[in-house]
């Protein structure tokens, strides 16, 4: 039997742990020994941190590493980032109820293909104008 994953990113709970330590963006860069630019990229999720800097994210806020990243499904913000009325109408044209589309952002994988087959998949990526490989993977 096939089996397809989604496609992943990279999520942080930098900002959020930041705040709960009471740290400006600059404190926190002063106790990792990068610029509070850096601090901002990471919490925004658009910089990768090295391994090195991830262990002292770690020592820092006294989370282990996969407390602190994690990842989640691109098809998660792909869905989340459109409207109810975009979602209704996405459903609509390709035939299935807006119930079975946010279904997507809950799902389990080994799920997946259980519960849609690989043309409607396509069909949902198409109607979220996505391609196809941009949120599944074999």
């Amino acid at each position: 039997m096939r089996f397809l994953r989604f496609k992943k990113s990279i999520k942080t709970k930098v900002k959020e742990l930041r705040e709960i330590a009471g740290m400006t963006q600059e404190q926190l860069g002063e106790k990792l020994g990068v610029s509070r630019q850096t601090v901002y990229y990471l919490e925004k999720g658009d910089y990768n941190p090295t391994l090195t800097l991830s262990f002292k994210l770690s020592e820092v806020f006294g989370k282990s590493i996969d407390e602190i990243f994690y990842q989640e499904p691109i098809i998660k913000d792909v869905i989340e980032q459109k409207s109810l009325k975009e979602l209704k109408t996405i459903a609509e044209s390709i035939g299935i109820s807006y119930n079975k589309i946010s279904k997507l952002t809950e799902i389990k994988e080994e799920r997946l293909l259980e519960e849609f087959d690989e043309e409607l998949l396509r069909n949902i990526a198409d109607g979220l104008d996505f391609e196809f490989n941009k949120l599944f993977e074999d």
